[in-house]
């Protein structure tokens, strides 16, 4: 092995070993965090809101004979030739 790829290694070996220490490190934190809820506040019922699905938008399709591509429902003119597209 050359003598910069074993010092790329070598950096790498320490960049890996600090991220394993700053990852001991949290572990205590992370499970005090989960056994000692902070203040919890409790939640009044309320009627289920029935998830509401976004309104599928059809593409338009150019009226240009020769093109006649289907476009974003949101276009007024086509992208690929300029025609102007129907309401």
């Amino acid at each position: 092995m050359s003598k910069n790829g074993k010092l790329k290694k070598a950096k790498n070996v320490e960049k890996r070993r600090l991220q394993m220490e700053e990852a001991l490190e949290c572990i205590p934190l992370k499970e005090a965090a989960q056994s000692e809820p902070a203040h919890v506040v409790p939640v009044t019922a309320v009627a289920p809101v029935a998830p509401v699905a976004p309104a599928a938008r059809q593409p338009k399709q150019c009226v240009f004979e020769p093109c006649r591509r289907y476009v974003d429902a949101s276009c007024t003119a086509c992208p690929y030739c300029g025609t102007p597209l129907p309401g």
